[in-house]
């Protein structure tokens, strides 16, 4: 339940945000955003310091952050373009690849060491704060507004809404990229989740074993956003995406075909399997900033994100259904193929 909390709010409601995104101030979007997010941390911290939080209450807190999430993430992506010349959008989501993968291996560590010497509350109120200085930030950037060719008070949300669905479905390239991405996030984001399993039934390691892969993961994912942030658009984005999807693919097709005696392989694969990601994901932001018109731009996230999300739990379903069949190995291997054969749809895409 939670884990629904944190994600189908966002999937369902992420067209009408980033409709609305695009109607108002981009700014204003991902303060209010923020600050919601901000409200419903307060707000736990409160109950929590005075009594005993309700699981009710957490989901609540959990949907609050979604629905925020669903406003915060097409404002950023959007107004990007506003800020970064378009030679250098491949590099500047290259590097906040980089510091994005940076917060989430710090995070939980800092988290953790906090909550030695604290209690959970307190450590919870850092959220607050965090949103309070991400906003305070906010106000003094300036994001320029988006001149738009429709006529606002004229034109009705669910209008604006097939406008960025259009934007999509009459873009060859970005339609056949964003269908090919949707695939692989089905294939790719459960694994995160298997990849313990994986160490544990597959290579008969332990706890540290498993905690190693993750830190090399997370390395891999670091390494590939630096990359990224340092060559830029230096090569063709479709051709950059499709190697990361190969690369992908390829790394999970031996993971799974690996003898158990041979953990340091799966190690080197896990590096991989992080490196590739960055590779794949950031150039297909890139195009979509720079083929999209920005005015259109939240909406055409939103579309995006929602489909992902959406795509999900589909993926977790048939992974679960794949290892009741088979194995954890097996289905590393069947997912490297279905990865290596987008690769070679994404190629295509042109």
């Amino acid at each position: 339940m939670a884990g629904l909390a944190g994600f189908l709010p966002q999937a369902l409601v992420g067209p009408i945000a980033g409709t609305i995104t695009d109607r108002y101030s981009r700014k204003l979007m991902m303060i209010l955003a923020d600050m919601t997010v901000a409200f419903g941390s307060l707000l736990l911290f409160i109950t929590m310091y005075f009594n005993e939080p309700s699981i009710a209450l957490v989901i609540v807190i959990l949907v609050i952050r979604s629905l925020a999430t669903a406003f915060h993430m097409p404002a950023m992506q959007a107004s990007i373009p506003l800020l970064a010349p378009e030679e250098h959008l491949t590099k500047v989501a290259g590097w906040g690849q980089t510091i994005s993968s940076f917060s989430n291996i710090a995070g939980p560590a800092v988290g953790m060491s906090l909550l030695a010497v604290s209690s959970l509350e307190w450590v919870l109120l850092l959220d607050v704060f965090g949103a309070v200085i991400a906003s305070s930030i906010l106000i003094f950037i300036h994001i320029p507004r988006v001149s738009r060719t429709e006529d606002v008070e004229s034109a009705s949300m669910i209008t604006e809404m097939k406008e960025g669905y259009h934007a999509i479905v009459k873009h060859p390239v970005v339609l056949k990229l964003t269908i090919t991405m949707t695939i692989v996030a089905m294939l790719y984001i459960p694994l995160g989740t298997y990849f313990p399993l994986m160490t544990r039934n597959h290579f008969e390691k332990g706890v540290v074993e498993a905690g190693i892969v993750e830190v090399i993961f997370a390395t891999g994912l670091i390494v590939g956003g630096a990359l990224l942030g340092v060559l830029g658009d230096r090569f063709d984005k479709i051709k950059t995406m499709t190697a990361g999807i190969l690369l992908m693919g390829v790394a999970l097709f031996i993971s799974g075909i690996v003898s158990p005696s041979l953990f340091i392989v799966f190690l080197v694969m896990a590096g991989l399997v992080g490196l590739s990601g960055p590779l794949f994901s950031v150039p297909f932001y890139a195009f979509i900033q720079t083929e999209i018109q920005p005015h259109l731009l939240g909406r055409v996230f939103s579309f995006v994100t929602s489909l992902s999300l959406l795509a999900t739990p589909i993926g977790y379903a048939v992974a679960g259904v794949l290892i009741e069949l088979t194995s954890v190995a097996t289905l590393f291997s069947i997912t490297g193929i279905l990865i290596i054969i987008n690769a070679v749809i994404t190629s295509k895409a042109k």
